[in-house]
This record gives C-alpha cells, structure tokens and sequence, in this order.
C-alpha cells in the first residue's frame, strides 16, 4: 500500500464529496462528536471504544481533514533517556519493535503497539527544538515531587527525505500565534471551509478539529484521552486504507509538555523507514540546581553521524552523583 499525495485544498476535493450533506446534517454530526465525547468520563469497554471508532470515522467521511507537507530535508528531533545506558545502534532510539511488550498506552498507540513520536523545529524563540523533545521523552523532568538530579538523554536528528504528507491536529491559538507559517495554513484551510459549507457547518468542522486539538495537547495524560487519541488516529488510518486504499503517515499536534508552543508529529513505522534517515546524535545532560527545581542542561558528547544504522559516541562526560563518579566509559567498550 502507497502512501498517498493527500487532499489539502477544497480545490482538490472529487465532485462527489458530500459538502451538501454536511450542511444540511449537522446535527446528525454533532450527535457523533457526543458519543466521542462521552468517553471522557465513561468508563471504557470494547463496546464503546468501537462506538468511538465507528463515529470518528462516520465524520472524517464528511469533512475534510487539514493536510500539511513536510518538505524533504525537514528535520525531525527524537530523544531517548539513557538511564545509565550507552545507545549504538539506530532501532535503539527509534520506535520500539524489540520490545513491543513492554509498550503500554501512549498519546496515540495502544498498548503493545509501536509508533514514532517526534518534535518538529518551529520558529518560535519561546521554544527550542533539543529542550522540546526531552521535555516529551522524559516526563520525570517536570515531576513536581521526584525529579531527577542528573538525566541523560540521547537526541536523534532524523531528516525526511520526500514530501511528507501528515494530518494537521494544531489548532491551539497559543501555538499558531508563535508559528506564522502553520497559522497562515489553518486560517486558509479554515477560510475554504467558509466558502463550501454553510456558518454552522463550517463552525462544526472547527469544533471538531478543535476537540481533538484540545485532546492532543492536554497535560491531564489519563486512560479516557488515550482512548479518543486511539480511536482517533485507528479511524483516520483505517479510513484511508478501507476508501482510498492507501496509508496515512502521521499526524501533528501541538505539544502539552511545552504549553503548546512545540509542535509533535507521531509517525507510523512504515513512515518512518520510508521518509526518515537519522543522520546525526548526540547525548544532553540535564542538572537540577540544588534547593530548585529548575535545571541547566548542555550537551555531554561529540556530535556523532549515523553510518549503516549505527554511531558512536566520543567525549561523553563523566559526572558526580550522590558522592560518585559515573562513567558511561568504565561499563561500556
């Protein structure tokens, strides 16, 4: 199956997209955007997670999604934390298929199930892209309670190689307004919608993405958003492969460990080894000041390319902690 060269203007919807339909059943959308979002505060069973599935993908076969393309040469940042470990090989820092059993439920996957999640570099000052995807790999840097003293991470520059056709979930105001580029996009898609469809069609559609916009960027990670996520991009995919027999790449949504000022992509397996090449890696170490809560953080290592899927760090810098030297040199060769 091929990935696609998606919808991303109206312009390019086929005639028998059914844009008369959708005005003149709203409501009828609104009554399947209640069952979604029901499951926020429902417990959830296969019964109605599937309900959730099947109305997702009722609506995405009425409206059209917003589509954005990542230029080849785009560059993709990806971090791991170390925890003492010293990574050499490409699949240890990228999605996770040696050990699918220990995945548990993510922002968009099921348990056992591997995807790519990935910062992208915005032109934003509030946010760098190194900062931003460590702040998402690991969680225990902004843990109120418990945070790290010392934590290393390794960070990947993947680089896409074609055009990357990925569904844009960004409709965070917070975000738009630090990223001209993608707020210009959304305002165009949304403007189009305004010509094709009627006031309260057009302001469903924007509810809809932004139902979801919301979801994606939540803080609040607990098991009832994972689900609608799941359901959500299970819907999206299925779709394109059940009515357009092709498949979707990804998509990118607004990034709740930077208070949506990052931009995240996730991306499926298949994407990720047909469009990426990991081209450079190195580690960052993060400090925490002592009586605060806040951290310094620099890198720990040279720079190393990635030739035939592996690297090789040099210069990674020693550290104390709790009265010890720690020495990534004396465990590994």
């Amino acid at each position: 199956m091929e990935f696609p060269a998606m919808i991303n203007h109206f312009g390019e919807v086929s005639k028998d997209f059914p844009l008369t339909w959708v005005n003149k059943n709203v409501r009828t959308l609104e009554k399947k955007l209640d069952v979604v979002k029901n499951l926020l505060t429902q417990s959830v069973d296969d019964v109605r997670f599937n309900e959730a599935i099947n109305s997702i993908y009722f609506m995405i076969d009425k409206l059209p999604l917003m589509i954005m393309r990542l230029d080849a040469g785009a560059p993709i940042f990806r971090a791991r934390p170390n925890y003492g470990k010293l990574f050499t090989e490409q699949q240890e820092i990228s999605y996770n298929i040696a050990h699918a059993d220990r995945i548990s439920a993510g922002r968009f996957n099921r348990p056992l199930e591997p995807l790519f999640y990935g910062s992208l570099r915005v032109e934003n000052p509030k946010i760098d892209p190194v900062l931003h995807c460590c702040l998402e790999a690991c969680k225990e840097l902004n843990d109120e309670i418990n945070p790290p003293v010392v934590q290393d991470l390794t960070i990947g520059c993947w680089v896409n190689q074609d055009v990357l056709p990925v569904v844009n979930l960004c409709f965070d105001d917070k975000h738009l307004a630090g990223n001209e580029h993608l707020r210009k996009a959304a305002d165009s898609f949304i403007a189009e919608a305004d010509k094709f469809f009627s006031p309260v069609a057009s302001a469903f559609l924007l509810k809809f993405m932004r139902f979801f916009s919301e979801l994606a960027s939540s803080v609040k990670e607990n098991e009832n958003c994972y689900y609608i996520l799941n359901a959500y991009i299970y819907a999206i995919r299925y779709y394109y492969a059940n009515m357009l027999n092709t498949a979707i790449p990804g998509i990118v949504y607004p990034s709740a460990m930077t208070n949506t000022h990052g931009l995240n992509i996730v991306l499926v397996p298949q994407a990720v080894d047909y469009f990426l090449e990991l081209k450079q890696v190195f580690m960052q170490r993060f400090f925490l000041v002592k009586g605060t809560k806040n951290y310094i953080s620099d890198p720990c290592s040279n720079l190393a390319r990635v030739t035939a899927h592996k690297f090789k760090f040099t210069n990674v810098r020693p550290y104390v902690q709790a009265g010890k030297v720690v020495d990534y040199s004396l465990y590994h060769n």
